[in-house]
């Protein structure tokens, strides 16, 4: 079996470098290609928003109490798809102040987005109830579900309900994805402190590493996503050595594509040729505009997190992001006035290799008392969560390593615990 493996891996690779080859051979000429996919196959081709603004993680209050965590992506998504189709009635007003606070209740479950989303786009792409005069800038970052009381009810950063719906009375489907055996939930506790996680690990946990087959998107993938009219584009680089690539459109719009790491930039305008598919008026909503047509090629996609200003998707692998240099496995964009830039790369993972290799994470305190221990405060993590670190492999280029790790969000960025140390002890601040 083991032969098979390695041979299967080797032909896969081999694959992967033709393919590659292939892509940078045809881009070195600086030839623009016409878009060759008409606009019925793209469509088809294209995701949906429910595909990418899903939740992230699940916690189950079972009947004795216990707080159990997942966040296989499987039953998220089947409790998620359930979920929208199943509130009934509808309430047209907020709750006043957002000052009611939620009680954990037994036989209820939380889903958890990895950060806050409009409530607005969320009702609307889940063609949900809508509340009378919903602000677009009113957010979300968690759905608590009771099942006893049959009740929806969506929470802010700080835990407050700021709308409700009813659910309906038949739970046995819900009750039957929560109870299945093949969950694999870990315990979890929940902890009132100021740290910005609502549920804390508190034993070490171990996590399999992964090794991914790399490929290469062609550079087209992404210029026929970002421009809306590709025949008009021309080369921008007047050097037959450079092998990078250079493109600009009538309009000042610019893309760039980088051959060494294949880092992919893109700047332009931000206007009204946007399809704007529910109206919200929000960048989250403008930022799905140029994902929608390429997200397939990365794999599992999602909302990461935003603002009105910047938003992050990334790769997940098995519920958890993937964190890499050189923009790998995510897809940022940032606004400023009228223009938007756009930062992603071509090298994206795909299929899976086996392995058998675990690594022990530390429990979620003792992550915090280490960050501690190297001067970073606890008032000043606004984000901590286990991630996969995307590493090269030593023996091919065209295999990447995925390892677990903590990572920690200060100062606006996200970085690994180790990194952390490593700049700290290095005399950063």
């Amino acid at each position: 079996m083991e032969k098979i493996i390695r041979v299967s891996l080797v032909l896969m690779i081999l694959l992967s470098l033709f393919l590659t080859w292939k892509i940078w051979n045809n881009s070195g000429n600086k030839q623009v290609a016409k878009r060759q996919t008409s606009n019925t196959e793209q469509s088809s081709s294209a995701k949906h928003p429910t595909d990418i603004f899903l939740p992230v993680k699940l916690v189950y209050q079972d009947q004795d109490g216990k707080h159990l965590y997942t966040n296989k992506e499987r039953e998220i998504q089947e409790l998620s798809r359930l979920l929208v189709k199943d509130v009934i009635g509808k309430k047209t007003e907020l709750l006043d102040g957002k000052k009611i606070e939620l009680v954990d209740r037994k036989n209820s479950f939380d889903l958890s987005m990895s950060d806050d989303l409009s409530l607005l786009y969320f009702l609307k792409m889940n063609e949900m109830p809508i509340p009378n005069e919903l602000d677009n800038k009113l957010t979300f970052r968690r759905i608590a579900v009771s099942l006893e009381d049959k009740e929806v009810a969506f929470l802010d950063e700080d835990n407050h309900v700021i709308y409700e719906l009813p659910l309906s009375d038949d739970s046995s489907q819900y009750e039957k994805i929560l109870k299945n055996e093949k969950n694999n939930y870990i315990e979890v506790n929940h902890d009132d402190s100021i740290l910005p996680v609502y549920y804390e690990f508190s034993k070490p946990i171990n996590l399999p590493k992964y090794s991914y087959i790399l490929a290469t998107q062609s550079y087209s993938l992404f210029s026929q996503a970002f421009f809306l009219e590709t025949d008009e584009l021309v080369s921008n680089n007047d050097d037959p050595t450079d092998r990078d690539v250079n493109l600009a459109s009538p309009a000042g719009n610019t893309f760039n594509v980088k051959y060494d790491t294949g880092e992919i930039s893109y700047n332009g305008l931000l206007g009204k040729e946007v399809d704007s598919a529910y109206g919200t008026e929000t960048f989250v909503e403008d930022s799905f505009f140029f994902v929608k047509n390429i997200g397939n090629s990365f794999g599992t996609l999602r909302y990461f997190e935003g603002t009105e200003e910047a938003v992050t998707y990334r790769n997940y692998v098995e519920g958890y992001p993937v964190f890499s240099d050189d923009t790998k496995g995510r897809l940022e964009f940032t606004k400023k006035d009228k223009g938007l830039h756009i930062e992603t790369n071509q090298e994206t993972i795909q299929v899976p290799i086996p392995s058998k290799e675990e690594v022990t994470l530390s429990t979620t305190k003792e992550a915090v008392m280490l960050l501690n221990n190297y001067g970073i405060a606890q008032k000043d993590i606004q984000g901590l969560q286990i991630g996969y670190t995307w590493l090269s492999n030593q023996e091919t280029k065209q295999v990447v390593d995925l390892t677990p790790e903590w990572y920690v969000k200060t100062n606006d960025v996200w970085e690994s615990i180790e990194q952390v140390i490593e700049r700290v002890t290095k005399g950063g601040e």
